[in-house]
């Protein structure tokens, strides 16, 4: 196969995606194809299968783009509008750094050149190879950034976002991998970000795999300790059939077997040499119950002027333990074809894997399944890259199957694959490097396998056609910061000890930490005594959530706190019991019960409650929805049990239940709708008000204390009851009364002034009245002869008319109270209002009497089709409405601070399923 490598620095100068800036890589071009098949008595180790759920990467969603953060700039844009960089794409810089640079070739090795220079991020003058002088090219004119797509659509340094994912769940309680796969390279840089308990981290690059096979993509991305994660795509277009895999690698009762079994790297004891090489390379043969294969590698041959005579004697290093790929679990169905072979090992390449360096011990095993799911399922590469892999512990596992005694060819580095050992340690190393732990691990690793061959850490070698040094980083070879500048720098000290090792000695040894005495029991392993069988084996430490501790086991979970004690959570309810849903319901505060109707189940929780049933399956319920809920009579009402989980956004919830849909919106209660169907319509109001914002006054339901607006009244049910200590088949928990509050709206002191006024006019009337009577005593008597002839009339109006002058006085009066501002709860010109003080307010002026609310006001109507709609009638959808304007397709309403009074368009309305109601 071609090397890759050659094909991409002349595309330098016109590929625009950008170069790694994270601490991050991954396996690079796969060489070969490669994997074996094996029987299945030799894989029958006991594993789980991970779950890969794809989600297409190809829009913009509007949910994810108005997550918090969303729009922040990254590190990537922000060190290149802060720096001089050339080789980065001019999409991603600043318009002055555009302005003030021009693309420029990447780093090339010198030709012929007997030292290797590594790529520098950071060099501002493009070099050339050795002996050529530099080719004269006239400068490329500065590229204006895209500016296609709404302001909203791009980052707040002005990158466009081509697509940007939902929000998505991840197991907090053990670590996940997540990736982007698509069918065309193309020029857009790809970021991820998660949320832990702490918040959104900063939005880091996903670096881009070049690669010989397969499908194009982007490497694993290691989530620990988080429930969350996004991505998004900054370019001009998303790329084609864009995927974003969420790989859940599942935890295995074995994990902890492998982990235990598989020690840390010790140094070898000085002296210590390894079998001779023929039982060395023999012991190859039977590995893992591998047969050997011929060598499929390009023979070395060494380049003119480069340095390949050893001259340092290496005595063999003894071979450290290496958990093989039965112990982690891998399934063997899922690599192609056979193993390829090098004839020796010549050099060893040290990589970092992407992602987080928070994950324990017993991630581990699930994290190379994650890893080789991504790269097998969904790359379609046919085995992991690297030949070994290393934990932050210091325990090596194997990678690339086909025996790790022997010279595998692996996938770890564009054009230096055959004849390299590829060794990674699981983490980001820019900031930090690895622990010592990991750190001696790799250098036994690379001293015992480049021993086997013969060849000293001081050596250099002939790969790919150019001589490098026996031991480099992959910053070395190809254009990334990979494994990460902090664990680079440690380079020079890490030749020295391996070359220790490969002299007898060894390097000094770490000291010993006087053993810690075992831990006392606690509350968690107390009541987990007697339940082994129903929750199985333990496959956790204990962590922390909502002040209290959590413990997960194979069929569910053990939580304890001060407040709530020991409780367990097992079977549909514990699944169910996961990400946001969990975050919000905190811990149990109940165990199990059931009993309920239909033979349903419910489990209390701080923050609400989870009800099963076997049609149903197990959904929570919490806040203002759970009250409402409560007072129709819990699973034994109308409403029947929930079928989904609350859905919140923008003021407004929304929760499905066997026989309704209900809708809670900011300020104006819950309202009841059929079950079928979805009220928002996929749409969107880009004016209203976002919760917590400057434009709102009231993010949750229930938050702060209940107003003089509208819906007030609903927010005494935030609180959840008490479950009922009835038997069966009464309701799961005890059902409140509502108590409906009559509220009219607070006159305003102007308002009594023209009430005063009216009343004193009144007045006046009367007397005039009265004087007018005393008068007629003094007239003369009338002429009885007119008494039979007819009286003038005047003609009267028509109903067309009357309805007509009433419809424009109501515009009149809507017109004239343009910018008053918006107040939750306010009904006064003079304080401001809300949507339904205005309405309220208008009809009032004109002699109609409508009720408080806004669903109370359309109940007060006739709701009418659209075709039907004229200018004086009301627009309604839950929680919001206004008044149709005489100009179409716009109405009057008071929407937000944001846009207090106003004459808008209320087309959003249309497509969230508004009705026409006519009150006139």
């Amino acid at each position: 196969m071609k090397p890759l490598f050659p094909d991409f620095l002349e595309k330098a100068e016109t590929m625009r995606f950008a170069l790694p800036i994270v601490a991050s890589c991954a396996s690079a071009v796969m060489v070969s194809t490669l994997g074996l098949t094996v029987p299945a008595a030799a894989a029958g180790s006991a594993t789980v299968t991970p779950t890969i759920d794809e989600h297409a990467l190809t829009e913009v969603s509007e949910d994810g783009l108005d997550a918090p953060g969303a729009r922040e700039s990254s590190l990537v844009t922000t060190q290149v509008s802060n720096s001089s960089t050339t080789n980065l794409p001019n999409l991603l810089r600043s318009p002055s750094a555009v302005n003030a640079l021009g693309m420029a070739p990447l780093g090339t090795f010198g030709s012929g050149s007997t030292a290797i220079s590594p790529v520098s991020l950071q060099e501002s003058q493009p070099r050339t190879p050795s002996g050529s002088a530099p080719a004269e090219t006239s400068p490329e004119p500065a590229e204006t950034p895209d500016m296609s797509g709404g302001v909203r659509e791009k980052t707040e340094d002005g990158v466009n976002i081509a697509a940007i994912s939902d929000v998505l769940e991840v197991p907090e309680s053990r670590s996940s991998v997540v990736g982007v796969t698509y069918d065309t390279e193309t020029e857009v840089t790809v970021e991820v970000r998660i949320r832990t308990g702490e918040g959104w981290s900063a939005w880091d690059e996903l670096e881009e795999d070049v690669v010989g096979e397969g499908t194009p993509g982007t490497e694993p991305f290691v989530v620990s300790g988080a429930s969350e994660v996004q991505m998004r795509v900054l370019g001009d277009a998303a790329p084609e059939d864009a995927r974003l895999l969420v790989i859940d690698p599942k935890h295995s009762a074995a994990d902890q077997q492998a982990v235990e079994q598989n020690a840390p790297v010790a140094a070898p004891a000085p002296g210590a040499e390894a079998p001779g090489e023929a039982a060395a390379e023999g012991a190859a043969a039977g590995a893992e119950g591998y047969a050997a294969q011929p060598a499929a590698a390009v023979p070395a041959t060494a380049a003119p002027g480069s340095a390949t005579a050893q001259t340092v004697a290496v005595k063999k290093v003894s071979k450290p333990k290496i958990g093989s790929r039965k112990s982690w679990g891998a399934n063997e169905r899922l690599r192609k074809g056979k193993a390829s072979y090098a004839p020796k090992v010549r050099a060893a390449v040290v990589h970092h894997t992407a992602g987080s360096n928070s994950y324990s011990a017993g991630d581990v095993p699930g994290i190379l399944r994650g890893i080789y799911s991504f790269h097998t399922k969904g790359r379609g590469w046919s085995d992991v890259g690297y030949n070994v892999l290393v934990d932050k512990y210091g325990r090596l596992w194997e990678g690339r199957a086909g025996g790790v005694d022997r010279a595998v060819i692996g996938a770890h580095v564009a054009g230096y694959n055959t004849g390299t050992f590829g060794i990674s340690v699981m983490g980001s190393y820019g900031r930090s490097a690895p622990p010592q732990a990991a750190i001696d691990a790799v250098n036994h690793a690379i001293a015992w396998k480049l021993s086997a061959s013969g060849v000293s850490v001081k050596d250099r070698a002939t790969v790919g056609g150019r001589s490098i040094p026996a031991v480099v980083g992959h910053r070395d070879l190809g254009s990334t910061s990979c494994p990460g500048a902090a664990f680079y720098s440690k380079f020079g000290s890490m030749r020295k000890d391996i070359e220790k090792l490969q002299q007898g000695g060894a390097p000094a040894a770490p000291e010993k930490e006087t053993p810690k005495p075992a831990p006392k029991k606690t509350a968690i392993d107390t009541h987990y005594e007697g339940k082994e069988k129903v929750l199985g084996k333990p496959t956790s430490k204990e962590w922390d959530l909502a002040g209290g501790k959590v413990k997960n086991f194979e069929r569910g979970y053990i939580t304890w706190s001060k407040a709530t004690g020991p409780q367990v959570i097992s079977g549909a309810i514990a699944t169910a019991w996961n990400g946001a849903t969990r975050t919000k319901l905190g811990l149990p505060v109940t165990g199990e019960q059931g009993g309920l109707k239909s033979g349903g189940a419910y489990q209390k929780f701080q923050g609400g409650s989870m009800h099963w049933s076997s049609k149903s399956g197990a959904q929570p319920t919490w806040g203002i929805l759970q009250g409402y809920w409560a007072s129709k009579g819990y699973e034994n009402g109308h409403i029947g049990y929930p079928k989904s989980a609350p859905q919140c956004t923008d003021g407004r919830c929304e929760q499905l239940y066997e026989g309704a849909r209900l809708v809670w919106a900011e300020g104006y209660g819950v309202t009841e709708f059929s079950p079928r169907g979805d009220i928002s319509a996929g749409a969107r109001d880009l004016n209203a008000s976002r919760p917590g914002s400057a434009d709102d006054e009231s993010a949750e339901p229930g938050s702060g204390p209940a107003g003089p607006g509208e819906g007030s009244a609903d927010q005494e049910t935030e609180q959840s009851p008490a479950p009922t200590q009835t038997p069966a088949p009464a309701p799961s928990e005890e059902p409140r009364q509502e108590t409906p509050r009559a509220e009219e709206p607070k006159q305003d002191e102007s308002e009594k002034d023209e009430s005063k006024k009216d009343e004193s006019e009144k007045d006046e009337s009367k007397k005039d009245e009265s004087e007018k009577d005393e008068s007629k005593k003094d007239e003369p008597e009338k002429d009885e002869s007119k008494k039979g002839e007819p009286k003038e009339e005047k003609p009267k109006k028509s109903a067309e008319q009357i309805e007509k002058e009433k419809r424009d006085a109501v515009i009149a009066t809507a017109k004239k109270h343009l910018g008053v501002k918006y107040r939750w709860g306010g009904t006064s010109p003079r304080s401001g209002w809300d949507c339904s003080g205005y309405v309220q307010y208008v009809y009032a002026q004109n002699g109609i009497k409508l009720p408080r609310s806004s669903g109370a006001q359309k109940a007060a109507g006739e709701v009418i089709p659209a075709s039907q709609a004229k200018p004086g009638d009301l627009i309604w959808i839950p929680g919001h409405l206004g008044i149709v304007s005489e100009t179409e397709g716009q109405m009057y309403d008071a929407g937000s601070t944001r846009t207090n009074t106003s004459k808008r368009s209320y087309d959003w309305m249309l497509k969230r399923g508004a009705v026409f109601v006519r009150v006139i």
